[in-house]
């Protein structure tokens, strides 16, 4: 899984920094090499500059997540957080 994190100013002023947050606590604390629930062995964490994908839109879309090949807008911690659980789940 690869999930990749907007850092453009926009998106940082909308929350980007607490997502990517979110993702170094699933990632170190809730699936560390101990967890008997997921396993974060299978992901890779990205920040990246401006995607512009923002400037495409009249509306508010920021912050932005790309979970592999999904674009999520408006993305918040939860929700970012709840995709990457349900894709490192441990059958």
């Amino acid at each position: 899984m690869k999930v990749t994190v907007c850092m453009g100013s926009r998106c940082t002023l909308m929350g980007a920094n607490a997502i990517y947050d979110q993702l170094e606590y699933i990632i170190d604390d809730l699936c560390g090499p101990d967890s008997e629930i997921c396993d974060s062995e299978g992901i890779e964490v990205n920040c990246s500059k401006c995607l512009d994908l923002c400037k495409r839109s009249d509306t508010n879309v920021a912050p932005i997540v790309i979970i592999d090949d999904e674009i999520i807008y408006n993305a918040t911690p939860q929700l970012v957080g709840e995709k990457v659980m349900k894709g490192l789940k441990k059958d």
